[in-house]
C-alpha cells in the first residue's frame, strides 16, 4: 500500500468547493502568517490547501505564485513546477509563470527547457523589469547550451539598457570571458562589477582570484589583504596576503586603501565652543572596542601640554613637529619621542596630550593597533585632549572633544561629495541627536569612552573629512537635535530606503504594506520608480537602492562553519520577517548540521562578511548537481529603514528645494527640533 500525498487525504475530506470556497481566505492569510513566522512547512500547506480547493481562478493562481516562490526558495524545484504547470493551464498567456518556470528548470538543469521558457517570457510581455530579469535567466542558460561567447551576447543588451542588474551581469560576464581564457577581459569586467557595486562581496573575491591568476599580483595582495580586513577570521585570505606580499615592493601600509597625510589639513585651532563634551574610543573593531596601539607618530599644530596620570604635568612640546609614542614591550614601558628621536617621556602610566589652545588639533600617524585586522589604520586629525589610556600590550586612545567638533566630518563622509546646503543641515541634526542618544544610552558604560569611531556608533574618519559646505551646515544648526516633550530623541538614519522606511513615511515609493512570499519577490524584481526621492540621477549608481548578489556557496559555508558545524551547505534560506518583509532569522541546512542565524547583524556576517547592504531581499539557490552553485539575493535599500533617508533628504533638497526643517518633518513627523543645553 503506498502513502497518498498529503493534497489527496485533504481533498478526500473536505466538502464540495461550493461550500468551502467563502472559507479559502482563512487559510491563504494562515499561509502567509506562516511564512513569516518561519514556519514554511506551514505555509506550503495552507497554499497548497487553497490551489487545489479553489475553484476560483484568480485565488488558484493567486495561491500558486505565491507557493511556487516559497518552495523554489527551499529549493524544491520540482514541486515548484508542477505547480505552475497547473497555473500555465489555467493562464497560459501570464509571463510571469513562464518567467518562473524558467528559474526552477535551470535550478533543475533542464536548460533546453529553461531556454524555451525565458525566450517566451521575452515575447509575452512589454513589462521592462521581467523582460531584462529574464534575459539575465536567458544568458545563464546559454553558458550550458550556446556557450561562454552566447551568454555574453545576451547579456550584453541587459548590460547597455537596464541598469539595475549591470553590477551582476558584470560578473557574469567576467565569468565567461575567463572561460575562453580572456583574462585581461575578465578581470575588466569584474571591476565594472565592483565601480557598479562597490559591496558586491562575490565580485571582491572573484577579482583577487583573478588578480592572482593574471600575475597582478600587488592588486592581488591589495584586494585579499582587504577581504581579510572585513572578515578578520578569514584565514584563506590572510594566509594569500602574506605569501603574495613577498612580490610586492615599498611600505606595505603605504599601498593599502588607509588615509596617510604627511602633514595636518587643519594648520590652525579649530574653535567650536567647549561644551556637550563626547570622548571618542579611537581604532575600535567591529564591536566597538578600541584596539590597543603600540605606537604612532603625532603632529599637534600648537603647542601642548604632557601630562602622566600619576606625575601630573612632565613636559611639552612645539608646534608642527612630529613626535612618537611607542610601547616597549620588553620593559611594559611607553616611550614618548620628540623630533629627534629623544626620548622626552618614559611611563608606564596612562597619560594624555593637551593643546594648550582650545581646539588645537592632533594628527595621529601610521597608527599600529593589535591586533591588525578589522581595525581603520588610516591617520586622522582630532581636535582636543587625546588621552592614551595603559593596557596589556599598548596602550588604548581615547579622545575628549566637544561634540560640534566631529559633526562636521561625519556629516561629509556621510554626503560623500553631495553638497546641498538643507540636506546637509538635517543631517547635521541628525547626527548631532544620533551622537547624543549614543551618549546617553551608555552602550560603553563602564569604559574610558562614551562612544566609538568604528560603524558600531557611529564612524568617525577623523577632521580632515570634513568639507567647507558641511561646515556651514553644522554652524548653521549648532546645537540642534530633534526632540519629543522637550527631551532629545534616539534616532536612526540609513543610506537609502528604497521607498518607504520602516515607519511608512513615503518617498514616493511603491505600496508595500504586509509582504507575501509572491508580492516580496515580486518587489524585488521591479525597478524603483523614477520620482523614488532616493535613487541617484545617474540610474547606473542606483546599487543602494536596488541590488542583487550572487553569492557562491564555498564562501559562506567558511564563515558559517566558524559557527557550528554544518558542513557543505545543501539549503538556506529565511526564516522569520517582519510584516513588511525584512529577514530576522536565516536557516543554514548542511551535510554534517543546521544553523539557524539570528537578527540582521549576523546574517550579514554570514553571506556577506558584513557587507550585505539590507534585511529586505530575497534569496533562492540554483542548483548544479545536489548543491546549490550560487545563491541569488535580490534586495532594496539599506540597513533596516529606520529613520532618516541620507538619499531621500538630498532628493527633498535637490528636486523639491525643500528646507531642513521641512526634510527632517517628512522623517520625524512627531518630533521637534530644539537646541541642547550647553553644559
Amino acid at each position: 500500500m503506498f502513502n497518498l500525498p498529503l493534497i489527496t487525504l485533504l481533498t478526500l475530506s473536505l466538502p464540495s468547493p461550493a461550500a468551502a470556497e467563502e472559507n479559502l481566505l482563512k487559510p491563504l492569510g494562515e499561509a502567509f502568517s506562516a511564512w513569516a513566522d518561519g514556519r514554511p512547512e506551514d505555509a506550503a500547506g495552507s497554499l497548497e490547501y487553497v490551489a487545489f480547493r479553489s475553484s476560483d481562478t484568480v485565488l488558484t493562481l493567486s495561491a500558486i505564485k505565491e507557493i511556487s516562490v516559497l518552495l523554489a526558495e527551499l529549493g524544491r524545484n520540482q514541486e515548484a513546477l508542477a505547480y505552475l504547470a497547473k497555473g500555465e493551464i489555467l493562464a497560459p498567456e501570464d509571463p510571469y509563470l513562464a518567467f518562473e518556470k524558467g528559474w526552477n528548470l535551470l535550478s533543475a538543469e533542464n536548460y533546453p527547457e529553461a531556454r524555451s521558457a525565458f525566450e517566451k517570457t521575452i515575447t509575452m510581455t512589454g513589462e521592462a523589469d521581467i523582460v531584462q530579469q529574464a534575459r539575465f535567466g536567458l544568458a545563464l542558460t546559454e553558458a550550458h547550451l550556446g556557450g561562454p561567447l552566447e551568454a555574453a551576447s545576451v547579456l550584453q543588451t541587459v548590460y547597455q539598457k537596464y541598469p539595475y542588474l549591470l553590477s551582476p551581469a558584470a560578473g557574469v560576464i567576467s565569468a565567461q570571458y575567463e572561460a575562453l581564457k580572456k583574462r585581461q577581459h575578465a578581470v575588466t569586467f569584474l571591476e565594472e562589477a565592483l565601480a557598479y557595486d562597490p559591496r558586491n562581496i562575490q565580485a571582491e573575491i572573484d577579482l583577487a582570484r583573478l588578480y592572482d591568476k593574471s600575475g597582478y599580483y600587488l592588486q592581488a595582495w591589495q584586494t585579499y589583504y582587504n577581504l581579510s580586513e572585513l572578515d578578520p577570521g578569514d584565514e584563506y585570505s590572510a594566509d594569500k596576503t602574506s605569501k603574495l606580499a613577498k612580490y610586492i615592493k615599498g611600505k606595505l601600509d603605504n599601498l593599502l586603501y588607509w588615509t596617510r597625510m604627511a602633514w595636518p589639513v587643519h594648520l590652525k585651532p579649530v574653535n567650536r565652543g567647549d561644551g556637550n563634551l563626547l570622548r571618542v574610543g579611537l581604532f575600535s573593531d567591529a564591536k566597538g572596542e578600541p584596539a590597543p596601539l603600540t605606537g604612532f607618530s603625532f603632529i599637534v599644530n600648537t603647542t601642548f601640554v604632557i601630562t602622566d596620570s600619576r606625575l601630573g604635568a612632565v613636559g611639552e612640546g612645539k608646534a608642527n613637529m612630529q613626535w612618537s609614542v611607542k610601547y616597549n614591550p620588553l620593559n611594559r614601558i611607553y616611550e614618548l619621542r620628540d623630533n629627534m628621536g629623544s626620548v622626552i617621556h618614559s611611563t608606564r602610566n596612562s597619560f594624555r596630550l593637551t593643546p594648550r589652545i582650545k581646539g588645537g588639533v592632533i594628527l595621529i600617524k601610521s597608527p599600529e593597533p593589535v591586533p591588525q585586522r578589522g581595525i581603520n589604520r588610516g591617520d586622522r586629525e582630532t581636535a582636543g585632549e587625546l588621552n592614551l589610556l595603559a593596557r596589556p600590550g599598548g596602550f588604548i586612545a581615547v579622545n575628549t572633544t566637544p561634540l560640534e567638533t566631529i559633526v562636521p566630518a561625519i556629516v561629509s563622509s556621510l554626503a560623500v561629495g553631495r553638497k546641498q546646503p538643507e540636506e546637509l543641515k538635517a543631517l547635521a541634526v541628525v547626527i548631532r541627536s544620533k551622537l547624543v542618544s549614543l551618549k546617553n544610552a551608555k552602550n560603553h558604560a563602564g569604559r574610558d569612552y562614551d562612544i566609538c569611531d568604528s560603524p558600531h556608533c557611529l564612524a568617525f574618519p577623523g577632521l580632515q573629512a570634513e568639507n567647507e559646505t558641511a561646515l556651514k551646515a553644522v554652524e548653521t544648526t549648532r546645537d540642534e537635535v530633534l526632540s519629543k516633550d522637550g527631551a532629545p530623541v534616539a534616532v536612526d538614519f540609513h543610506t537609502a530606503c528604497g521607498g518607504f522606511t520602516e515607519s511608512e513615511v513615503n518617498d514616493n515609493g511603491r505600496v508595500m504594506g504586509r509582504m507575501t512570499p509572491f508580492s516580496l519577490y515580486y518587489l524585488t524584481l521591479k525597478a524603483p520608480p523614477d520620482n523614488l526621492l532616493c535613487l541617484a540621477d545617474d540610474r547606473t549608481a542606483a546599487s543602494d537602492v536596488s541590488w542583487t548578489l550572487m553569492l557562491e556557496p564555498g564562501w559562506i559555508e567558511n564563515r558559517v562553519n566558524r559557527l557550528a558545524k554544518v558542513g557543505r551547505i545543501r539549503s538556506m534560506y529565511v526564516l522569520k520577517r517582519r510584516p513588511g518583509g525584512r529577514a530576522l532569522t536565516l536557516r543554514v541546512e548542511g551535510t554534517a548540521g543546521s544553523l539557524v542565524l539570528e537578527g540582521f547583524e549576523a546574517i550579514s556576517r554570514a553571506l556577506a562578511a558584513g557587507m550585505l547592504r539590507s534585511s529586505l531581499f530575497t534569496m533562492r539557490p540554483v542548483f548544479e548537481g545536489k548543491y546549490p552553485k550560487y545563491f541569488l539575493l535580490r534586495g532594496i535599500g539599506t540597513g533596516d529603514g529606520r529613520g532618516y533617508c541620507v538619499l531621500g533628504g538630498h532628493g527633498m533638497a535637490k528636486n523639491y528645494g525643500s528646507g531642513y526643517l521641512e526634510i527632517l518633518r517628512h522623517y520625524f513627523p512627531g518630533y521637534k527640533v530644539k537646541k541642547l543645553p550647553n553644559k
